[in-house]
Order: C-alpha cells, then sequence, then structure tokens
C-alpha cells in the first residue's frame, strides 16, 4: 500500500464496509480513503462470516485485534530489517 498523502484538503467519500455504507471524512485522495475502507472491509468480514450472530461491535474489535496483530508483526520484521541494515551498513 502506498503511504499515506500529505494532502491537507479534506474529502467526503461514500464506502461499503460489510454491507453498510459509510460516509468518510479525511485528509488525502478520495482512492486513499477507499482503499483504507477496502482494508478495514478485508479485516472485518472474515470475522462476521465466521461469526454471524456475533453482535457487529464485538466483531469489529476482534478485526480491530486481528487487524493490530498483523501490524504488530509487521513493526516486529521492520526492525529486525532495520537491525540488519544497520549491520549491513558497519
Amino acid at each position: 500500500m502506498s503511504q499515506r498523502p500529505k494532502s491537507r484538503e479534506v474529502h467526503s467519500v461514500r464506502v461499503r464496509i460489510a454491507d453498510d455504507e459509510y460516509n468518510i471524512r479525511g485528509k488525502g485522495s478520495p482512492e486513499y480513503i477507499r482503499r483504507l475502507a477496502q482494508i478495514v472491509n478485508e479485516y472485518f468480514v472474515p470475522v462476521t462470516e465466521r461469526f454471524p450472530n456475533l453482535p457487529r461491535n464485538r466483531a469489529g474489535v476482534l478485526a480491530l485485534m486481528n487487524m493490530a496483530n498483523d501490524l504488530e508483526k509487521q513493526r516486529q520484521e521492520n526492525r529486525e530489517l532495520m537491525e540488519l541494515v544497520a549491520e549491513i551498513e558497519k
């Protein structure tokens, strides 16, 4: 995924996450906002499919836990790569 654009302009974008529509306002291009919504959807939908009777707020928490887990793994991998780069640069 590309880095977040540094735009100061606020855009309002209609997105769909797990069959619900949301009007999201944010800085960055409409394409960037849509991509973020797509990522959220990619985490949320599997939880709701696996646990169809789970209240949506609880499904959201589980989706966020999965996202946080992936983020932490990426951060650890980044730290390890940065350590390798530092070793190579010595």
